[in-house]
């Protein structure tokens, strides 16, 4: 680890977001924490590579300045001097030139790593579970840099359209250099115009290949743009699939968190239901039981109004023998002290009266408690069964202390004979309402506890009714919630259909880029090749050309010379004429000339040779004349030199001499000199 990436770590966890990550650290584990470190280094390293990148770009752009003012495009090579100074303004501009091109490669290569580590970075913060201050933060930084990485790409393929342009403007100075040596060449040799020899067609062939190449270098640039905004709009679709399938993930959580919900709470509606289901028998036991309960307690009314008829009676016959009583005590006399004891006993008796009267109130208060439980317990509903029981067992009591004073009414017809009978009776008796008391009011502190009892299974059922529409609201809600998130699963798996869809067209756009940059760099490559064995075809003709025109130079030089000894031929040809137009005057009297002399030995010899001198004379003459003339024309159309005499167009020997093409003036002058020699041979000899 470098000294630089040290120091950024330092800087960055000594940040407080950093600080309040590392204490959220505990939740989170080790590979989180690495995930984090190799982001904070990712995002310095772009920091660092930009700002480079920024630096590199303003001394690129100084550069360009520099070739902007060692412009070679201004610089006329047409003129015949040249200095040294535009030649090593050529070079320093070349050399800038592949040292820019270089710089600007090498730029290029370093971004596109840098986005592509950009792109990963972004993918590892995104995968990360919980978002932190510090997460979004880095993510915003890595935007920002990415947003600038765009803009100095932009900068960069502005420096490359630059740069093509100042190289072909080399390229046009290279091309005119070249033209400007063949045409020095071509004056040195020659001394002839220049304008005459510079190459038309080949001007029009080089700016055609000129255009062809800018139009070449600007569809290449096109193409690369296309291919790096069609690289970003894959790496967004690579991140756009990322996210719906992490939001696809997290909804198929919560689907299966919603499903396990509503699974429970139909388990636990399943189970309250049961739970309903037997509180609604329980109850219908209840009602069974306090319809018999109340069957029961009629049953017990009319049981006590009997026995209160039979106390009536009972009273009744006590009060007859008291009467009897008193008449017999006023007859025995032995009677007086058992009268006392009788006297007790009836105090005793109308104790037991008064206790059977409050008995008998207390019953009546009873009845009326009954009365009030009945309605308690038809608005409660609840534990009857054991009021009911409790009231049989009172009923019970209540016939028992019939039974007990029935034995009273025999025990008093046996007073006499059994005192300490009664007297125990007695004590039983006051132990038996005792009891009875007692026995009420463990019946009113029992109708008590089944009232709360009731008050409680109620409270019970209501609550357990408001669970189970809580239950049921719960359940409309989860079936809401899972028919929405089948909705949302449905929208997402179209989404990603039209994803994927969208995901084969690029490909296949893709695929379609890539099959037409190969044909365009194939059909480069021909372009190419076809310019270079057009240039060399034209480097051949060109050297052809100048090997013509070495030999035409030749033929010229070589018709001058026969030019020269022709025209001396034709001068003696013409003092020949003048001598013999002069001996035919003199003979004949057609040409204008003055009289030969008649001792001309020449004259004379010709004469005795030839029978008709005068016609072959004048043919030769115009042969001659016409030889001359057609002499005259080819140096008049070569060299103009002689003075124009026009012939006649019908001549034969000027449509013969038109009509050959490379050696007119060898066969003419062949001809003329044939047809001298020939005429004058034997005036030589």
């Amino acid at each position: 680890m470098t000294m630089n990436e040290t120091a950024a770590i330092t800087s960055d966890i000594s940040n407080p977001n950093m600080q309040n990550f590392l204490h959220e650290g505990l939740s989170y584990n080790t590979k989180d924490m690495e995930g984090v470190q190799n982001a904070l280094k990712v995002s310095y390293e772009v920091y660092m590579t930009l700002a480079y990148s920024s630096e590199k770009l303003t001394n690129m752009e100084n550069l360009h300045v520099l070739l902007d003012e060692n412009d070679i495009g201004s610089i006329s090579v047409e003129d015949d001097n040249i200095s040294a100074e535009p030649i090593k303004k050529a070079l320093i501009f070349d050399m800038l030139c592949a040292f820019l091109c270089s710089e600007v490669r090498e730029l290029g290569n370093l971004l596109g790593d840098l986005q592509d580590t950009i792109v990963n970075a972004l993918h590892e913060i995104s995968s990360f579970g919980q978002p932190t201050e510090l997460l979004t933060g880095l993510e915003s930084k890595l935007c920002d840099s990415e947003e600038s990485l765009k803009q100095s790409q932009e900068q960069v393929m502005k420096m490359k359209i630059q740069l093509a342009k100042l190289q072909m403007s080399s390229f046009s100075f290279k091309q005119n250099e070249r033209k400007y040596d063949l045409a020095g060449s071509f004056k040195e040799e020659f001394h002839l115009e220049s304008t005459e020899f510079q190459p038309q067609m080949q001007k029009i062939e080089q700016r055609r290949v000129l255009r062809m190449l800018e139009n070449s270098l600007a569809g290449e640039l096109e193409l690369e743009k296309k291919l790096t905004e069609l690289k970003q709009n894959e790496e967004d679709l690579k991140l756009k699939i990322r996210l719906t399938e992490q939001v696809a993930v997290y909804l198929e959580e919560a689907a299966e968190g919603a499903w396990s919900r509503f699974l429970e709470a139909d388990n636990t509606a399943e189970v309250l239901m049961g739970i309903s289901k037997e509180m609604v028998g329980k109850l219908q036991i209840v009602q069974l039981n306090l319809n018999g309960s109340t069957k029961r307690e009629e049953e017990m009314k009319s049981t006590l109004r009997d026995c209160i008829n039979q106390l009536n009676d009972k009273e009744f016959a006590i009060g007859k023998l008291n009467s009897s009583i008193s008449h017999l005590i006023a007859d025995n006399s032995e009677v007086t002290h058992l009268r006392e004891h009788v006297k007790m006993l009836e105090k005793k008796l109308n104790k037991t009266e008064s206790q059977l009267k409050e008995a008998n109130a207390s019953s009546e208060t009873s009845q009326q408690k009954l009365k009030e439980m009945e309605g308690e317990i038809q608005s409660l509903k609840e534990n009857i069964y054991d009021t009911g029981s409790r009231a049989e067992s009172a009923v019970t009591k209540v016939t028992h202390l019939t039974e007990t004073n029935l034995e009273l009414t025999e025990e008093l017809n046996f007073l006499k004979g059994s005192n300490d009978r009664n007297k125990k009776k007695v004590s039983i008796l006051e132990k038996q309402v005792r009891e009875l008391d007692i026995q009420l009011q463990h019946a009113k502190a029992s109708s008590e506890t089944s009232q709360e009892q009731q008050n409680m299974l109620y409270s019970a059922i209501w609550d357990m009714e408001t669970l189970i529409d809580e239950l049921k609201q719960k359940v409309a809600n989860a079936e809401s919630k899972t028919e929405s998130a089948e909705d949302r699963c449905i929208i997402l798996s179209n989404t990603n259909s039209e994803l994927n869809e969208e995901l084969d067209f690029l490909i296949a756009r893709m695929e379609f880029l890539e099959k037409s940059m190969n044909q365009a760099t194939i059909e480069k490559k021909s372009s190419t090749e076809d310019i270079n064995i057009k240039t060399e075809l034209i480097m051949d003709m060109v050297m052809q050309l100048t090997i013509e025109r070495e030999r035409i130079q030749k033929q010229l030089y070589s018709l001058t010379t026969e030019n020269k000894l022709l025209r001396e031929k034709f001068h003696d040809a013409k003092k020949v004429a003048s001598v013999v137009q002069r001996g035919n005057s003199s003979s004949n009297k057609e040409f204008p000339s003055s009289e030969l002399d008649s001792s001309d030995p020449v004259l004379t010899k010709f004469s005795a040779e030839e029978e008709t001198p005068n016609k072959l004379l004048r043919e030769k003459f115009h042969d001659a004349k016409k030889v001359a003339s057609v002499v005259q024309r080819g140096n008049s159309s070569s060299n103009k030199e002689f003075p124009s005499s026009e012939l006649d167009s019908s001549d034969p020997v000027l449509t013969k001499f038109s009509a050959e093409e490379e050696t007119p003036f060898l066969s003419t002058s062949f001809r003329a000199g044939v047809l001298i020699t020939g005429g004058y041979a034997p005036r030589s000899e």
